[in-house]
């Protein structure tokens, strides 16, 4: 282990004797060479960490695989093409996935683990999908533009679990109401206020009530709000002017040597 500027190198390699393929799973003992590997990994005392790890290759034997070798990985810190370690790359998603981009990559550069926003927004897209709930109870809908003003697609959250479930391609009571047919489940409706999607829950599920989400809910309100102020704007009377108050004169005064009393 050594320090280069403001890096802390650490070199190691590994000492197993056999590894398993990971495409047919047959163990190996046979050693075909040893190689580099090169990776980032958590910060050591404010420190940007690199690891360089010697790994080894081995031979697969069974013929009727299609990799003839493969490299060995070492659970927990290495994975097949990473360039992070497996404590970096899941603190990396983790602030992706609460801060987003550009200003994840801002708080990168204070944990010297820096990354650009792309870097974050495909550590994100590596996450494998969740697994939708069989039918969810309370369902939000609403729109998203996949070219705006031109394109637009529904999107669903399971508003239980804060998680999309699905995505239509279109903005339609039809796409709505198909999807609602097959999920007899849904007992709340949590949409905006457009009339497709009304439409399309009442038809796709007419045993489920309709609400309004918390945003739509204030814009609702302001809208009546200003709606009611423009209707009465003339029984509203312009407020006399602020009758100017004299301030009382300072009990004391300032003097270079302190506070003292007149």
């Amino acid at each position: 282990m050594g320090c280069s500027g403001r890096s802390v190198r650490i070199r190691a390699r590994t000492r197993t004797s056999q590894a398993a393929c990971p495409q047919c799973g047959m163990v190996s003992q046979r050693v075909h060479s040893s190689y580099e590997r090169r990776m980032c990994d958590t910060a050591v005392s404010g420190q940007e960490t690199v690891l360089h790890l010697r790994v080894q290759r081995f031979w697969c034997g069974n013929d009727d695989c299609g990799k003839r070798t493969f490299a060995e990985q070492v659970p927990g810190l290495t994975i097949r093409y990473g360039r992070y370690s497996v404590p970096l790359r899941t603190l990396l998603q983790m602030i992706g996935l609460a801060l987003g981009g550009r200003t994840g990559a801002r708080l990168t550069h204070h944990l010297a683990a820096a990354v650009n926003r792309m870097t974050l927004i495909r550590l994100i897209r590596s996450l494998p999908d969740p697994q939708p709930s069989s039918g969810p109870e309370v369902l939000g809908v609403d729109d998203f533009a996949l070219r705006r003003g031109h394109t637009y697609g529904t999107i669903l959250i399971d508003i239980t679990t804060r998680r999309p479930i699905d995505m239509l391609p279109e903005r339609s009571s039809e796409a709505l109401a198909t999807w609602l047919n097959g999920r007899p489940d849904v007992q709340v409706v949590c949409r905006d206020r457009a009339g497709c999607y009304a439409d399309g829950a009442t038809r796709g599920a007419p045993q489920a009530i309709q609400v309004a989400d918390r945003w739509h809910m204030w814009r609702n309100l302001g809208d009546a709000v200003e709606r009611t102020i423009t209707k009465h704007r003339t029984h509203l009377r312009d407020l006399p002017p602020a009758l100017a108050v004299r301030a009382p004169r300072c009990a004391s005064i300032c003097s270079p040597g302190g506070f003292r009393s007149r």
